[in-house]
């Protein structure tokens, strides 16, 4: 299966939305009531922001979740959107989902307030694990078994590779050694026109690299799986290393 990246990244763009749409919801939780008070007869509803830890983590785990996709805009490889989006989005519901237990475990047990959860303490808990489940999935998600590749790859024409001489799989030695040509990746500057050699589609300054001893173009990601699978150049057959 032939995943580009751009699919995988809005892919976890999207499943982190859903997790800011949890945090906020979260935050709105602590305007309903937390806990119904019977003490002395009197019944007092108790809110989320009456006490200033559960204010203050459900403000900060809930608002985690859009922190992270604003983040993960500005980052570059698929990895680390990956391990921004899931893992701040982990910790804002871990902060979500830990405001009402401590609430309740260190505020109401704790003085032997006499009365029974309302609402909003269950509707906390529960976009407190829908967040820290989203987070989880995220980082769960595995990326090795994904060929990424990019939007021009994944549709072009696949061609077969060129054939291998038998002994091109084997390093030189002897005389030939001396006279094998190894090659490197540059980055191409300035390129206006050109197309990759192996998905022959048009190029961009952005993601054009080249051969150093053909000075043939290619995307940065053709030619990384590429190499992956075949240690020379595609075009004059070079060795390529680095």
């Amino acid at each position: 299966m032939i995943v580009t990246q751009e699919e995988v990244t809005s892919r976890f763009f999207r499943i982190g939305a859903g997790g800011a749409v949890a945090g906020a919801i979260h935050i709105l939780t602590l305007l309903l009531g937390w806990y119904i008070e019977t003490d002395g007869g009197v019944i007092l509803t108790l809110t989320g922001y009456d006490f200033i830890e559960s204010f203050l983590f459900s403000i900060i785990g809930g608002l985690m979740a859009g922190f992270s996709l604003l983040t993960a805009y500005f980052v570059k490889r698929l990895g680390a959107i990956k391990a921004v989006i899931g893992g701040l989005t982990t910790i804002g519901g871990l902060l979500a989902l830990s405001s009402p237990v401590y609430v309740y475990v260190f505020k109401i047990l704790e003085v032997n307030l006499r009365g029974y959860p309302d609402l909003g303490f269950f509707a906390a808990i529960f976009t407190g694990i829908i967040e820290l489940g989203i987070g989880a999935l995220i980082l769960l998600t595995p990326l090795k078994k994904e060929i990424v590749y990019p939007v021009e790859a994944a549709t072009a024409t696949v061609y077969p590779p060129p054939p291998v001489e038998p002994s091109a799989s084997f390093p030189p030695t002897g005389r030939r050694a001396a006279t094998a040509t190894v090659a490197h990746i540059d980055i191409a500057e300035d390129v206006e026109e050109g197309v990759c050699t192996i998905c022959y589609y048009p190029l961009t300054s952005e993601n054009a690299v080249k051969c150093s001893a053909c000075g043939a173009l290619f995307h940065r990601d053709c030619i990384d799986a590429w190499v992956n699978l075949n240690h020379f150049c595609p075009s004059c057959r070079a060795a390529i290393y680095g």
